[in-house]
């Protein structure tokens, strides 16, 4: 028997016939929104902008409903801070404020060529941001109200595909508590303000982000207090800090999150930056397939607890698990100083010869983290002062930055209280002499070194520095250049560790113990 299927087109609703003018004078705030409302009530279809600037304020998303826009459509959000409705969130944050907002809404969307456009330069970062410049200059005990462009929370069914993301006054999107969501082909521009996050995920699963275009003044893609099942991939990066971010928000559990093929260009503020400071957990993490161009850091891991962002908290936050991070196949160069747009955070200290850098606490240990097939360039430049270094403090109670050590005594990888850390097939070249050594391990514990290679300095301790470090294999591994010593061994707990089938032959003396540590602590 045949079967006869029909379609049922979606029905679409121009904002036009309800009266929108979109000649970016006229505030088409209610049009808007009476099309999204006619359209949620009848099962839902597409709100449609035809060509033309929609000037508005605050609308709300409703069920069943994708807002398309034309090739010249464009939603520009209002100057005026009294069009944006607060309240929504039951916050009264100075950056609640929002241009599409969404509660416990489920089926919506974003299409089309068009362009939401949130004018962030009419609202000034005020005392609500880092720029000490501009705190000087707003009233005391003011905080200007920012709003963002997309704030959906607890909304299940997410799209946004296609669409021009432009000047965000605060974060660009955040989603909170989302479920099912697909982001793709998105180009977010938003650099006119500070905290211009790109998509802010807090507490979301089963999330697919692709081909994105991403130019923000904040974190590209944090994720915060917890997230599973994370997809991005093929994604062009650039940012005053991180590209990828998760915590320091993180009460919860991070885990099954994937970020591939994607490239990271004039980043300043660290590429990847993971952050575990408030007791949840962050594990089964893989970044491969990455290409880092001028990206300070590169990588960046924290494993401590703090007392809060105005360090409100009598005690700090218990210390979670941090465990199981592959990194693979990913070329790097770091540049020699970080060149922030001129609005924006100035350079800190630690940000100057940064390296990569991961820290735990005293009995808990970043646990099973490898680097597989990574090739860096550093631009070099570090001292014997540096390289001498031993006295970097715990900083258990602040708050988590890549910087927050100041300038670190390796020049490629500083590790500290980790366990199970592998480097496999990695290599760290310079444009300029340091006299840093290429990796210090302290208080490290399953440490394995495979084919490292890496450049040193004839004047420089070592190549490598082991301190208080347990059960290490180091093979295959050869500096790249003429360098003095290639291991120094320190401390009373350094022990069993195993070096074979090295190539020396551009190294003075293979061995220094020093400072406490046993001689028979090499083999």
């Amino acid at each position: 028997m045949d079967v006869l299927i029909r379609t049922v087109p979606a029905l679409r609703y121009s904002v036009r016939d309800y009266g929108a003018k979109g000649d970016g004078a006229t505030m088409d705030t209610q049009a808007i929104q009476a099309a999204i409302d006619t359209c949620t009530s009848h099962a839902g279809g597409t709100v449609f902008f035809p060509a033309g600037t929609y000037l508005t304020g605050t609308i709300v998303f409703k069920d069943n409903v994708t807002l398309y826009f034309a090739p010249e459509a464009t939603l520009l959000g209002s100057k005026s801070i009294e069009d944006y409705a607060i309240g929504n969130r039951l916050a009264s944050s100075v950056q609640e404020q929002t241009l599409i907002f969404a509660r416990h809404a489920r089926n919506i969307g974003l299409a089309g060529q068009g362009m939401v456009d949130g004018q962030g330069w009419a609202f000034p970062c005020g005392t609500e941001g880092f720029n000490v410049e501009d705190e000087e200059k707003a009233p005391r005990g003011k905080a200007y109200p920012r709003p963002r462009l997309l704030d959906f929370l607890d909304c299940q069914g997410i799209t946004i595909r296609d669409l021009t993301l432009k000047n965000a006054a605060s974060w660009c999107t955040r989603i909170e508590d989302g479920k099912d969501i697909r982001i793709d082909g998105v180009k977010v521009d938003s650099r006119q303000n500070q905290n211009t996050d790109g998509f802010h995920l807090v507490g979301c699963e089963n999330v697919f982000i692709s081909n994105c275009d991403m130019n923000c003044g904040d974190d590209a893609f944090p994720l915060s207090r917890s997230a599973r099942n994370i997809v991005i991939t093929n994604c062009v990066i650039t940012s005053r800090w991180a590209a990828f971010r998760m915590g320091p928000y993180s009460t919860g559990v991070f885990k099954d999150i994937a970020v591939s093929n994607c490239i990271i260009r004039d980043t300043y503020g660290c590429g990847i930056k993971l952050q575990m400071v408030e007791g949840g957990a962050m594990e089964d993490i893989v970044f491969d397939n990455l290409v880092m161009e001028h990206t300070t850091g590169p990588i960046s891991i924290r494993l401590a607890g703090y007392l809060g962002w105005k360090r409100e908290r009598k005690e700090s936050y218990p210390t979670g698990k941090f465990r199981n991070v592959l990194f693979s196949n990913i070329r790097a160069s770091v540049p020699e100083n970080s060149c922030p747009l001129e609005h924006e955070v100035v350079r800190m200290p630690g940000e100057l010869r940064s390296c990569m850098n991961i820290t735990g606490l005293p009995g808990h240990p970043v646990e099973g983290v490898t680097f597989s097939n990574v090739h860096i360039t550093y631009a070099g430049g570090g001292t014997a002062e540096e390289a001498a270094r031993r006295d970097v403090p715990e900083m258990k109670d602040h708050y988590p930055e890549y910087h927050m050590f100041g300038t670190l005594p390796a020049y490629g990888l500083y590790v500290r209280h980790a366990k199970g850390l592998t480097l496999h097939n990695v290599r760290f070249d310079l444009e300029n002499p340091d006299l840093r050594p290429a990796v210090v391990c302290d208080d490290v514990e399953d440490l394995e070194l495979a084919g490292l290679r890496a450049e040193g300095h004839p004047q420089a301790e070592a190549l490598i520095r082991l301190q208080q470090t347990r059960g290490a294999f180091i093979h295959g591994c050869r500096p790249l250049n003429e360098v003095g010593t290639f291991l120094r061994v320190e401390g009373e707990e350094s022990g069993e560790i195993l070096l074979t089938a090295n190539d020396l032959a551009h190294a003075a003396s293979t061995c220094d113990v020093a400072d406490g540590a046993r001689e028979d602590a090499v083999k």
